[in-house]
């Protein structure tokens, strides 16, 4: 069991998670699912640090319909392994540990686990010879000592174990995530570059409202942010044409140069879009006032018409009388 911390890729699958990155900064607080939903037409996705046995990880769970994705990622090395899980796969995984789950009660507890929202779910992380010690003493099995085969697949493949904690019992709920390689710079440099022109898309939109002096203000600021990583990216680019002439240590660390620029423009396009829709609710609100106001003043104009008319009535009574 950890404390939460977090992140990882491969070559062909660098590029998706590439993708991905972007998707995951756009949807991460779209959460929580609503409970007992087996469908679920939205993308979800969150991301979270974790500590698996003194070891700092990052783990991202993505949700699109039925499909479920888990990656996780060894913040030293770089190393990263996912699965895809559809909704069968994992209400049969639920069904075989005696305690089943939905598919969309599942997802809740995996994003409760990674948020740390809840003492009842936790998260470890498991080699295939570590499950297979747990398995064994669930039925009662000594230790069983299994030959070492570095290369098998079984052998880099990890498990993202679900601890389910009830009153008298803990359910194991095991996820098996192959192993899928290290991060491409090349991709990471393209995440950046994404990420960049989203922002300058967000900041090039026009504001409705003169109002918006505080949120021009704020995309200054995040323009002068972003011309200082520009600058940082042209280093990291000329460390690229390098990069041949790099040893192995050399290439994890520029990964993690990037990634940390990567960390940074995610935060601020979150920073960005939490300020814009502020001021959009605010606006929304005035608007909603003066709709009130102008009811308020059609009403008391019908009412004074009605008035009107029937004083009127009562001077022409008047008169004939």
């Amino acid at each position: 069991m950890g404390a939460p911390e977090g992140r990882n890729f491969s070559s062909e699958a660098a590029v998706e998670v590439g993708r991905r990155a972007v998707t995951t900064i756009r949807r991460r607080w779209t959460f929580p699912f609503p409970i007992g939903t087996s469908m679920m037409a939205k993308l979800h996705g969150l991301q979270a640090d974790y500590v698996f046995r003194g070891v700092d990880h990052i783990v991202r769970m993505t949700v699109e319909g039925n499909l479920l994705e888990v990656e996780v990622e060894d913040r030293l090395t770089t190393d990263q392994w996912r699965g895809e899980f559809d909704a069968a796969f994992i209400e049969d995984l639920t069904h075989k540990t005696g305690n089943f789950k939905q598919f969309g009660i599942f997802c809740n507890m995996l994003e409760s686990a990674l948020a740390q929202s809840s003492e009842s779910v936790t998260l470890d992380l498991l080699t295939y010879s570590d499950l297979e010690s747990l398995r064994n003493r669930k039925i009662g099995v000594g230790p069983r000592h299994l030959p070492a085969a570095k290369s098998s697949p079984l052998s880099s493949k990890r498990y993202l174990i679900l601890i389910y904690s009830v009153e008298f019992d803990r359910i194991h709920y095991p996820l098996p995530l192959p192993y899928v390689g290290k991060p491409d710079p090349v991709v990471l440099q393209k995440v950046i570059r994404e990420l960049k022109e989203e922002l300058a898309l967000l900041k090039a939109k026009p504001g409705k409202d003169p109002r918006d002096a505080e949120i021009r203000r704020l995309r200054e600021e995040l323009q002068n942010a972003l011309e200082e990583k520009q600058a940082a990216e042209t280093a990291l680019l000329g460390l690229r044409e390098e990069l041949t002439l790099v040893n192995k240590n050399g290439v994890l660390k520029e990964v993690k140069i990037l990634k940390k620029v990567v960390q940074s423009l995610e935060e601020e396009l979150t920073k960005e879009r939490t300020k814009h829709q502020r001021a959009t609710n605010k606006r929304l609100q005035e608007s909603q006032h003066l709709a009130e106001e102008l009811a308020e003043m059609k009403a008391t104009e019908r009412s004074l018409r009605i008035r009107v008319k029937n004083l009127t009535n009562e001077l022409a009574l008047y008169r004939k009388g």
